[in-house]
């Protein structure tokens, strides 16, 4: 049973004190959330979740001391934060799930009250009612929670103990069930797919099966069904024997990236190559969890990515999202897929503000934008902030047809994720069209060069092309 915060713990504080909220951020521009002291340190997890009323809810934590939250308009106008916990000794981050029209969140705590906690409000802004302590065993109270709302609406609850993952249904103690064998076993988070499927990724290194790895759970008991399966390109086999890439690419404590495709499949991501990181793989697994197709977002032999993420937007598009070396720090690139997820578009990338850094990130998607949080790093420290990512035109010439005195027809064709765009405005050589329903538009032109291809709502592309001798 639960009862209001302020009656539980005197130092437990509902609301920091007001703030104007900052105003929305266009896509592609950085506004901040929180810095300073209530920011979230570089390497921390953090909890998004958005509500019916379109609005992007995230959560964090503060030097393992203090929960906060704030809300993010569907056009990027960021609120004023509020506190949740002050003065606890907190021991994971935090995990946000949607209750109805409003908030339920999850973390780890030892002092004043121990276990894997839960917080319920009608909006970010509070009041947060709770504790509901969730469970105490298998080292619950020292995780960052992944949670999962079943097809019934029961919660799932998955974290890993010792070395193993653990996954729990309800929001009472007990019942815990353990569905992981051999190796150490970390960062795992939980879906629950379209057709009410329950899945669980994971990664495992240092013995056992290594990897990525997904399994499926019985949603009304949390026990596992068949058997764990390995995504393949998830370890690569170096001098020193096999070695998982999840456990180079980021924080044990953050949770491994998986996502439910409105309309149908599950998508997991992450990284490949030894020692350095130069893929970042996309899997599609189907209801019965097994891996339908690998796609390469991400291919480069001198770079070393890191981070990956993922999105599920309304209209059945995948956002997959990770961080590549950019100056003395990292930057953000993402790209979307089609409708139907299985072919991804061409990268956008976004560096933070002043020459700082990119660090750990969590993503959200709307249809025709993907809403990325941030933990940034600069010469002023660290900083949770967010943007919105528009996605990217790809833009090829696909014939070229010479018509003497020095000129040439040359057809343009414009896509987006590998469907052709209308109405997209292509420019060369001094000359300019609309693309047509089949994405292409025809210019007639002296000379080759840079053509450019832009439409509201894309991030625009540009080539070099060849020409007219």
């Amino acid at each position: 049973m639960t009862r209001p915060l302020a009656a539980f713990c005197a130092g437990a504080v509902l609301s920091l004190a007001a703030a104007t909220a900052a105003p929305a951020g266009t896509p592609g521009g950085w506004t901040s959330i929180v810095a300073g002291a209530n920011a979230p340190s570089a390497s921390q997890e953090l909890g998004l979740a958005r509500t019916p009323d379109g609005r992007l809810n995230v959560a964090w934590s503060s030097d393992l001391a203090a929960v906060h939250a704030a809300s993010i308009t569907a056009a990027g106008q960021v609120g004023s934060p509020t506190t949740t916990v002050s003065g606890w000794s907190l021991g994971g981050d935090p995990t946000l799930v949607t209750e109805g029209g409003g908030l339920r969140l999850f973390f780890g705590s030892v002092i004043p009250v121990y276990g894997l906690l839960t917080f319920t409000a009608a909006s970010s802004a509070g009041p947060w009612t709770g504790p509901g302590v969730v469970e105490t065993a298998d080292f619950a109270y020292g995780r960052t929670p992944g949670v999962t709302r079943t097809s019934d609406g029961s919660l799932i609850e998955t974290w890993y103990s010792a070395a193993d993952i653990v996954v729990h249904r309800g929001l009472s103690p007990g019942g815990g069930v353990t569905i992981s064998s051999g190796g150490t076993n970390t960062r795992p988070d939980t879906i629950t797919d379209a057709s009410g499927n329950v899945f669980v990724a994971w990664c495992e290194f240092g013995g056992g099966a290594q990897g990525v790895l997904v399994r499926r759970i019985d949603p009304a008991s949390a026990s596992p069904i068949g058997s764990q399966m390995q995504l393949p390109g998830s370890t690569t086999q170096a001098s020193n024997g096999t070695q998982a890439s999840c456990v180079l690419e980021s924080e044990v404590s953050r949770r491994e990236p998986i996502v439910a495709r409105h309309g149908g499949g599950v998508f997991v991501a992450g990284t490949s190559g030894y020692p350095s990181l130069s893929r970042v793989l996309v899997w599609r697994l189907d209801s019965s969890g097994n891996v339908a197709s690998t796609s390469v977002v991400a291919n480069a032999k001198n770079v070393s990515y890191s981070e990956p993420g993922l999105a599920a937007a309304p209209d059945g598009r995948i956002w997959v999202a990770w961080l590549e070396p950019a100056g003395a720090g990292k930057r953000i690139v993402a790209r979307r897929s089609n409708p139907s997820g299985t072919v991804f578009g061409a990268p956008v990338r976004r560096a933070a503000p002043d020459g700082g850094g990119v660090g750990n990130f969590n993503l959200s998607a709307q249809n025709d934008r993907v809403d990325v949080v941030a933990i940034l790093s600069g010469t002023g420290g660290t900083s949770l902030q967010h943007t919105q990512l528009l996605p990217g035109l790809t833009l090829v010439r696909t014939k070229l047809v010479r018509r003497g005195r020095g000129t040439a027809a040359v057809t343009f064709r414009v896509l987006d994720a590998g469907d052709p765009v209308a109405g997209a405005r292509v420019r060369a050589g001094g000359r300019s069209g609309a693309t047509a329903a089949n994405g292409t538009a025809t210019l007639v032109l002296r000379r080759g060069g840079a053509a450019t291809a832009s439409k509201a709502g894309y991030v625009a592309a540009s080539i070099r092309f060849g020409c007219c001798r």
